[in-house]
């Protein structure tokens, strides 16, 4: 990647945030079709659940507004996954 000047902080964290839901979005897409192909069970789906929040729920973040957003989004996105077929 060649450097651009013309970057600000803004530029840098919303493609920070966008990468982000684009990982989270793509990881639960990858667990739907795998429980729908039975490649993957209901406590490994719940075990990359956890895995997926862990982070969220540490000290240094668990208080941050932007972090419980995320965790929502994840909540219910994964709500969906384990949802009974």
């Amino acid at each position: 990647m060649t450097e651009n000047p013309t970057l600000t902080e803004k530029n840098l964290i919303e493609a920070h945030e966008a990468s982000d839901v684009s990982a989270i979005n793509g990881i639960v897409c990858l667990a739907n079709i795998l429980r729908m192909r039975d490649f993957l069970t209901d406590g490994e789906t719940s075990a990359m659940y956890e895995s997926m929040s862990l982070p969220f729920g540490l000290p240094k973040y668990a208080g941050n507004p932007a972090v419980q957003d995320l965790q929502l989004n994840l909540d219910l996105l994964f709500a969906g996954v384990i949802a009974p077929k």
